[in-house]
């Protein structure tokens, strides 16, 4: 396998206003030293790496260490065994699906007072909702992404499908892929498949219930919904694709997706956006973008991870708060989500003229933004990694062993919902 395609793969696995976001900064006599604990490996890490060293070459009082701690899970492992130590960075990148474990034990505290009207109203409102729980902002929003639809141009064009035309549905993308699913040496061996939706448990689900009117977990958090109608229309969607139209593969992870994708073996498939750069730069053949297809709605999964505090001395916070104003300003904004495809955070900077002279020259970078109006965070609660575990079970039952949707559902929501009922009564 070549460099090139291990690194992508990896990456495919796995976003501002000159008004600052916190009107402090630290000063002192003596340079202060910053720990950033991040989980932006190879490619985002280069770009915020970047951006980090330019930082400590323009400021003289701070200077801030990045220190790659693996990805999210890992990120959470070992924020966690920090906490019990008592030796944690001063600022930790976490994914917005985590922040509710250290919430729940009150290891962050809210950011409310230090963040502005002004500040609020400029990032747009569902990267706060990713970070704040009952009203309080316990992180500054990050690197925020979506899922968009990758696309092998040139398997269009061979297929004879207009490659600036992409599938806007599911049902278009099963039309698709029947024309783009191939045994091309005639081996009686599928050589290319239309495409892959990789349901990669709570986070390839929720979005689609959505699509179709339904929700994976009520409003308060107590009782699982993913076994509804919505729920079992979107599994059997999926199953039909592998086991009806025979244009999907059953067991293929994501990781195992994105490889098959580089390799020509896969046609389309939902990635997050963060990759697009990286991907521009190193596919063999032209790659296309499109919105995530939509079943009945539009709806787009939220993802992505903010900033955390964790520095306990007062000089220190302010010195972690002014690094973040620098780094999520709207010119870095702007910066990150040319490097790299995760979203701008701010109106100002979507707002901005080099913004859209960018998005008029590169428009592959321009449909994520353009899925922001419909775009929602998933449903947070502190069990969300133990319920993703239950959920990804499930899928695995309907999509390789066939089982039946509503059945494996119904089995999955009473273990979600112990959980949840166990949660509710710490």
């Amino acid at each position: 396998m070549r460099k090139g395609t291990t690194i992508i793969c990896i990456i495919l696995f796995l976003a501002f206003s000159n008004i600052p976001l916190f009107a402090v900064k630290a000063k002192r006599a003596k340079e202060i030293e910053l720990t950033l604990w991040h989980s932006m490996s190879i490619y985002q890490g280069g770009a915020l790496e970047k951006l980090v060293d330019e930082y400590n070459n323009t400021h003289d009082d701070v200077h801030v260490n990045p220190i790659f701690q693996g990805l999210y899970d890992e990120m959470k492992i070992k924020l966690i065994n920090a906490l019990k130590t008592g030796d944690t960075p001063d600022i930790a990148q976490v994914a917005i699906e985590y922040l509710d474990v250290f919430i729940a034990d009150e290891k962050i505290e809210p950011l409310n007072d230090v963040v502005s009207e002004e500040d609020k109203n400029d990032v747009l409102s569902q990267f706060w909702e990713g970070v704040s729980r009952n009203r309080n902002i316990y992180a500054i929003p990050f690197n925020q992404s979506v899922q968009v639809l990758y696309y092998n141009k040139s398997a269009f064009e061979n297929a004879g499908l207009d490659p600036e035309k992409p599938p806007k549905t599911w049902e278009d993308v099963i039309e698709y892929g029947n024309k783009l699913t191939h045994d091309i040496n005639g081996d009686n061996e599928i050589d290319q498949w239309g495409v892959l939706i990789s349901m990669e448990g709570v986070f390839g689900f929720t979005p689609l219930i959505r699509q179709t009117g339904g929700e994976f977990l009520n409003d308060d958090r107590t009782q699982a919904l993913f076994n509804s109608e919505a729920g079992v229309k979107v599994m059997k969607l999926i199953q039909d694709m592998v086991y009806t139209h025979g244009i999907m593969p059953s067991n293929w992870t994501l990781f195992e997706g994105a490889n098959a994708f580089l390799g020509g073996k896969i046609a389309m498939g939902p990635i997050t956006c963060a990759g697009i750069k990286y991907a521009e730069e190193n596919l063999p053949w032209e790659l296309g973008i499109a919105p995530l297809p939509y079943i009945e709605n539009k709806s787009v999964l939220l993802g992505g991870a903010g900033l955390v505090i964790f520095a306990k001395q007062s000089y220190k916070r302010k010195a972690s708060l002014h690094f973040i104003q620098w780094l999520t300003n709207r010119e870095n904004s702007i910066r990150w989500h040319k490097e790299t495809g995760y979203l701008p955070l701010r109106k100002s900077a979507l707002e901005s003229i080099e913004l859209r002279s960018f998005h008029r020259d590169n428009p592959n970078y321009k449909v994520p933004v353009d899925q922001l109006p419909y775009s929602r965070p998933p449903d947070f609660t502190p069990v969300l990694s133990q319920i993703d575990q239950v959920v990804r079970f499930a899928i695995e039952d309907i999509m390789i062993n066939k089982q039946d949707p509503q059945q494996v559902l119904n089995s999955a929501v009473i273990k979600v919902n112990g959980l949840l009922e166990e949660e509710k009564r710490k």
